[in-house]
């Protein structure tokens, strides 16, 4: 294990004798935040291709999956070019017509979300939300996809700096039954509680990590943490 702590340090090049919120772990956890987030997206994409086909066997929505498709593919390809920001520019307009002609329809709901996920991948973190927030209502009776819209909206909002609102949408996505991304969601409630100056309730949900998830990739994090936090209380 010593190791594997000395890798963080290098990783980290800080100082500090314990790994804390105020130091390290804060550090580890915005370095990784947008490699953790990209990963939640691809599961995100995953459902919604199984939605899709789903849906596009029960509608026959031909020509509006069809047109995200070759929208989605353009993008892909664009961004492998060029960079996010370059490729969302190319490929907005596609989207606002795919959601202008079809928003109401499975395709078009589908579509909302893709470009939720485009958006906060090109830094337009304002226009993420409010398709989220659109997406919240599309996908209210298909709970696996809904939670993991709260947990984006969290995402989207602490890119804002906006601590109180990533904490409303982290909380409902921990809170929420049988919640796919309760884990991911309480480990980055314990940063933003840290943040909002509520030790207490950062600990607590932290704790909860190594309660109900031993095998969590975040388990050594949170426990090293947790251990530096009392080692620094009692010195």
């Amino acid at each position: 294990m010593a190791a594997k702590y000395k890798t963080r340090k290098e990783l980290l090049k800080k100082p500090d004798e314990f790994i804390t919120l105020t130091g390290k772990a804060i550090t580890l956890a915005r370095d990784y935040q947008n490699h953790i987030f990209y990963a939640f997206c691809a599961i995100l994409v995953v459902v919604l291709i199984f939605l899709g086909y789903r849906y596009f066997t029960q509608r026959a929505e031909v020509k509006a999956f069809s047109m995200l498709q070759q929208t989605q593919s353009e993008y892909q390809t664009l961004k492998a070019a060029s960079s996010a920001p370059e490729a969302y520019s190319q490929v907005a307009e596609a989207f606002q017509n795919i959601l202008k002609k079809y928003g109401g329809n499975a395709g078009g709901k589908l579509a909302r979300v893709i470009f939720a996920n485009i958006s906060y991948d090109a830094g337009q973190y304002d226009r993420a939300i409010a398709l989220y927030k659109q997406s919240l209502e599309d996908f209210k009776d298909d709970k696996a996809v809904y939670n993991l819209i709260l947990s984006s909206l969290g995402y989207a909002y602490q890119q804002m700096d906006d601590t109180q609102n990533a904490v409303l949408y982290f909380e409902r996505a921990a809170t929420a039954k049988d919640s796919l991304v309760r884990e991911e969601a309480l480990f980055n409630l314990g940063w933003v509680y840290q943040k909002l100056g509520e030790a207490a309730k950062s600990e607590q949900t932290l704790q909860t990590i190594l309660d109900d998830y031993p095998n969590s990739i975040y388990f050594d994090m949170v426990q090293e943490e947790l251990s530096a936090r009392k080692r620094a209380s009692s010195s």
